[in-house]
């Protein structure tokens, strides 16, 4: 997927995605077998996987500024700016989808058939405003968390994993805002100043 002569994410972002996103699913996974499923108490809805099936249950919801989404374990599909959108885990690298060619319900990525590169301005922009939502849905999931929870349980849920989070619990939120604003700044246009008149 990489092949494009610009990255439609530089490799920084992307390798901080997935850091932030490796955490914030493990912290997710954790909510839910909580006994008062905090993704449904958010107002999420579930298809629960059925008995015998392999993958992970899937939840779905609204995305800040329009849209939608559904989350599993092992990724996020956007529907924004009239595009579908899958960000994996898995080194957070969007790519389309093509919706009519799923058979929902999914449990498992494979299900998404096989997702391809955005090609196109448009759907380029489609892929970034994709990372932006999720990434604002997810600064604000952790700041209602901690509001209802408190970072205790956050503290609790990271205890549990094995290796430390990229970043400390109590600044997921703000490190989730800090990677939109990136992902954002990359729609705006350069202005090249070599080319500015004397005295501009």
């Amino acid at each position: 997927m990489g092949s494009s002569l610009f990255q439609l994410l530089p490799q920084d972002v992307r390798r901080e995605g997935e850091r932030l996103f490796d955490v914030s699913m493990w912290c997710i996974g954790r909510d839910v077998t909580h006994e008062d499923n905090l993704l449904l108490r958010r107002g999420l809805t579930r298809e629960r996987i059925p008995a015998g099936q392999r993958g992970t249950s899937a939840y779905s919801g609204a995305l800040p500024g329009g849209g939608a989404f559904t989350l599993w374990g092992f990724g996020a599909l956007c529907r924004v700016c009239g595009e579908t959108v899958y960000v994996p885990r898995d080194g957070f690298s969007p790519s389309l989808v093509e919706e009519g060619h799923v058979v929902w319900p999914v449990f498992h990525a494979e299900g998404l058939g096989a997702p391809r590169e955005p090609v196109t301005p448009d759907e380029r922009s489609a892929a970034r405003a994709a990372v932006v939502c999720l990434a604002g849905w997810l600064a604000g999931y952790e700041e209602w968390v901690a509001e209802v929870m408190g970072m205790g349980w956050r503290h609790e849920c990271v205890a549990a994993r094995r290796k430390a989070p990229p970043v400390p619990v109590e600044k997921l939120a703000v490190a989730w805002r800090g990677l939109a604003s990136r992902v954002e700044a990359l729609e705006r246009p350069v202005v090249d100043e070599s080319f500015a008149p004397v005295g501009a």
